[in-house]
């Protein structure tokens, strides 16, 4: 299929009931002490935080963030207050990944600069992107609800289970 304006034209991965429970529990390593998790993102050249809070810690700490993947709020509602000089706007639903936004994704690890980008909508799906667009190495960092911060370190397994997860997504024009 030729797609001829790619801008008019985005698909939306639907998160199944059944895939729920499933993300619901921590992929990588999960702290629950700020102070543990920046000794260990000191190891990694490459930071990727998805969430407010996440990014905002790392941030207060001093830590370099290659790419933040925020929307403003925290548990849905509770906004934040960071600025960013420089961001591209997304929109994402909740229990959606567009492919829009997994294009961003894709570009900013791409490239040699840091970035930001604010999600209107929801985030936390787009650690799946972020994981399968990272380079190996790279430690994608994000919120676990209650819980603490999960890192997780991009490699070749690491894409394998996040690719079969998301490949039981439903997919439709949104």
């Amino acid at each position: 299929m030729e797609i001829r304006d790619k801008y008019k034209v985005d698909l939306c991965f639907y998160l199944p009931k059944e895939v729920r429970k499933e993300l619901s529990r921590p992929y990588g390593i999960l702290f629950k002490s700020t102070e543990k998790l920046l000794k260990y993102v000191d190891n990694f050249e490459r930071i990727i935080t998805v969430g407010d809070v996440v990014t905002q810690e790392l941030l207060k700490n001093n830590r370099r963030v290659f790419l933040s993947i925020v929307d403003g709020k925290t548990k849905r509602n509770i906004k934040l207050h960071m600025r960013f000089s420089n961001y591209i706007m997304v929109k994402n639903e909740p229990a959606i990944i567009r492919l829009s936004a997994m294009s961003y994704i894709k570009a900013a690890l791409n490239s040699s600069f840091s970035s930001v980008i604010y999600v209107d909508g929801e985030e936390d799906l787009l650690v799946i992107p972020a994981t399968l667009y990272g380079r190996d190495g790279d430690l994608v960092i994000y919120g676990q609800p209650n819980a603490g911060a999960v890192a997780l370190e991009v490699c070749e397994a690491t894409k394998w289970r996040v690719n079969d997860i998301f490949s039981k997504f439903n997919v439709k024009k949104c």
